[in-house]
């Protein structure tokens, strides 16, 4: 579990292990899948949709106290607003990378 989920979800749930694996092993979830959708909504051009996932994710890793990717989905909803693909891409696959330490 990444260092900083860990200590957020301590925090949150009282250091409920049980608990705090099974809220992140579904954020790890969600990562995997909204990457996806995103990659699928820019391929497509669809602002809209870029801007709905990316707003998911956020959420999902506020939630689980992963502030580092909450920023690159934030910068991702900047990215569509600005229809940028290449700069939304670019922060896709940082994400990637990110999710890596996952």
């Amino acid at each position: 579990m990444k260092a900083s989920c860990e200590k957020y979800l301590g925090e949150q749930f009282g250091g409920d292990v049980e608990l705090m694996c099974e809220i992140y092993d579904e954020y790890v979830r969600s990562v995997a899948e909204k990457r996806e959708e995103l990659k699928e909504a820019l391929a497509a051009s669809d602002w809209t949709l870029v801007d709905r996932v990316a707003h998911t994710l956020k959420g999902n890793a506020l939630a689980a106290g992963d502030q580092e990717m909450a920023d690159a989905a934030i910068a991702v909803r900047k990215a569509s607003a600005l229809c940028d693909a290449a700069g939304a891409a670019s922060l896709v696959e940082k994400m990637g990378e990110l999710s890596k330490e996952l």
